[in-house]
């Protein structure tokens, strides 16, 4: 089916083409064929920079991995139960498997898996641009193994399924359509894009665990709006949970978010998803992502946020001191989302305000300071710093000066 062993050498670094040699070299001293596979030849056909490094070995022996390690100077880090092993060498990762054959219980489960033909193995894969095998052995380094015609839609710019019930047995390749389909700026194909409409409903079947993972790497994506707005449209952001949808306010939202200056920008994303759920919906949403800490509390605060920096009917205004008690323990992702969502509305605006400027306002004295003014240690202290910030953000104390003459007076 081709060569591509000058596209392998443009397009890989150095010390990945000498890993290459070495692990081939050890497979070629125990009469094993390795292969470079799935996203390394794909993205190499692309042109573009090749960040993983997958081997597949046919016949992989369990001494294999510690063999290729000693070669490459490195040591294995990790094992499976799918004889997958992760090696590391020179500040890389490797990931070394056997060719394998798999079959699925029922939809959603694990694979069972048994040693397989590389046709077997490249046939289990999720999409055709990523069902290609290189060899990598010296004698015929760059042979192309492309049974499914994966190059073909490289060049056509498709995403194609292996077959049809592909969904059905990981529903979690829709995820990674959509991304891939992003990412290259292909399309997907028309028979592709009907098994997920109608295998949707499938995601259902996949665990939290699962479903969070490839959620998760949807939003670390660079374009994971563009990404959303794919599974929107496919109908896979329902099949998640009932409540994740995108209309106009919220994709636009999004947008905002993405040309943001955010340092975490799926924490971002994630809250603006959640603004327009209810409180049901949003836990509702935690548990069938099986969110850690981190993700429950920015969803949890997004509903905190909005409804604290709501219009307060028994005031008649805020004061900046009463934003800053209201928002300050509040994760700032989630003020940012609430913030965005809420356009020129008066909310957003005090979260605005509060980011901006009140969450960076500090007293300039200390509780050494205070404590050389004569207050015994105590939580006399904390109270003093306390009414300090609340001065510094509504009487706009500016000088040491003036913070001083605050405290004398309060004593």
């Amino acid at each position: 089916m081709g060569n591509i062993s000058e596209i392998i050498k443009a397009q890989l670094d150095a010390v990945s083409l000498r890993q290459l040699r070495l692990i081939a070299g050890v497979a070629d001293s125990h009469g094993l064929q390795a292969y470079l596979v799935g996203g390394a030849i794909r993205d190499a056909m692309l042109g573009l920079p090749v960040g993983d490094i997958d081997i597949t070995i046919v016949g992989l022996t369990p001494e294999f991995p510690q063999y290729a390690a000693r070669a490459l100077g490195g040591k294995v880090v990790s094992g499976s139960q799918f004889n997958t092993f992760a090696l590391s060498a020179s500040g890389r990762r490797i990931d070394l498997a056997m060719t394998r054959h798999e079959t699925y219980a029922h939809p959603g489960a694990l694979p069972t898996v048994a040693p397989g033909t590389m046709r077997q193995d490249l046939a289990r894969r999720d999409f055709t641009i990523n069902a290609m095998a290189a060899s990598i052995s010296e004698s015929s380094f760059g042979d192309l193994l492309d049974p499914f015609s994966g190059k073909f839609d490289l060049e056509s710019s498709i995403i194609r399924s292996l077959h049809d019930v592909s969904f059905q047995d990981d529903a979690t390749r829709i995820l990674r359509a959509a991304r891939y389909a992003v990412r290259l700026g292909f399309t997907l194909e028309s028979e592709t894009e009907c098994l997920i409409r109608r295998d949707g409903a499938r995601l259902d079947t996949i665990s939290a665990a699962r479903v969070h993972h490839e959620f998760a790497r949807v939003l670390q994506e660079s374009r994971a709006v563009g990404i959303l707005e794919l599974l929107h449209r496919i109908s896979a952001l329902r099949a998640i949970h009932p409540a994740l949808t995108l209309n106009e306010w919220t994709l636009n939202a999004l947008r905002r978010a993405e040309q943001s200056l955010s340092d975490d920008k799926p924490a971002l994303l994630l809250s603006i998803l959640a603004c327009e759920m209810d409180a049901g919906e949003r836990k509702a949403f935690i548990g069938r992502l099986g969110m850690g800490a981190r993700w429950a509390k920015v969803v949890c605060d997004t509903g905190l946020a909005q409804a604290r920096a709501q219009h307060d009917l028994s005031v008649d205004a805020l004061s900046h001191s009463e934003i800053h008690t209201r928002l300050r323990l509040l994760d700032e992702s989630a003020i940012l989302g609430c913030a965005l969502s809420g356009g020129d509305s008066l909310a957003a605006q005090r979260m605005k305000l509060y980011l901006n400027e009140l969450r960076h306002i500090k007293p300039i004295l200390n509780g050494k300071d205070i404590l050389a003014l004569g207050v015994p240690q105590g939580p006399r202290i904390g109270e003093l710093l306390n009414d300090l910030l609340t001065a510094r953000l509504d009487q706009n104390l500016k000088t040491r000066e003036d913070e001083m003459k605050f405290v004398a007076a309060r004593l």
